[in-house]
């Protein structure tokens, strides 16, 4: 996700248009922290220390990948929802998402 993020950050068509989250699930503020840390990873992570976000998601297992488009106005439509790990082939998924989201 930081090779993705990454890739992002450089295309200034995307930049500010694209953003990347992650949401430790069951996760405390703490193990947050030392996963952001012991990963260098550069955008935001957010814990789920009640599972709320979990149990709204279904009880997903991880990763789980969630593409989101903000409409005019604000309001959010999920367009991509899949469990599994990303494959090294992250330009493809980063064009097969905004594909979907409609951006190309």
């Amino acid at each position: 996700m930081n090779e993705l993020y990454k890739i992002i950050q450089k295309r200034e068509d995307l930049r500010d248009k694209v953003k990347l989250i992650g949401i430790g699930l069951n996760n405390t503020p703490a193990d947050i922290e030392y996963f952001k840390k012991k990963y260098q990873v550069p955008f935001p992570l957010f814990s789920d220390e009640d599972g709320s976000v979990y149990n709204l998601m279904g009880k997903a297992k991880t990763p789980y990948f969630i593409g989101v488009k903000l409409h005019e106005g604000g309001r959010p439509e999920v367009f991509y929802g899949k469990v599994g790990v990303l494959s090294r082939k992250l330009n493809d998924f980063l064009e097969r998402m905004l594909k979907l989201a409609g951006y190309e």
